[in-house]
């Protein structure tokens, strides 16, 4: 997982640890989209154990609800998309009609926005505050 999570941090930021593993923010201000990647080396959903499925159900279903809570959000959308990154991770993103890749994938859209100073830090203590199991790093 070391090598993965190495790959990741190259679009994302390392916020923590939820129960069903590392929490990471993609990079790319304009969308609030979380990655949750799992505690071991899986590569498909089928191969997690299903207290680790249970765990992972659980961290989306609040994530989801930690960005429902933000008026922007309209929609989750969540993923598990690893075809450039084979250990098994989740998109967990909100979505709104005012987003600029609306109503298309986000994936390939040229627009990024960069996060602020201090952004990244609040939403940690927002995350704190909110999130049961959440441990910031």
């Amino acid at each position: 997982m070391a090598a993965a999570l190495e790959r990741f941090l190259k679009s994302s930021t390392y916020l923590g640890e939820i129960p069903s593993g590392a929490l990471l923010l993609n990079g790319n201000a304009l969308y609030p989209w979380f990655i949750v990647v799992p505690h071991g080396d899986y590569t498909e959903w089928v191969d997690l154990p299903m207290e680790l499925q249970q765990l992972l159900l659980t961290d989306i279903n609040t994530l989801s609800a930690f960005l429902k809570g933000d008026d922007k959000v309209e929609k989750i959308n969540v993923a598990s998309i690893g075809n450039i990154v084979p250990q098994f991770h989740l998109h967990v993103l909100g979505r709104s009609s005012g987003d600029p890749a609306w109503p298309g994938p986000v994936w390939a859209h040229p627009d990024s926005k960069a996060y602020q100073e201090g952004e990244i830090e609040a939403l940690k203590t927002r995350l704190r505050e909110t999130l049961e199991g959440f441990v910031a790093a």
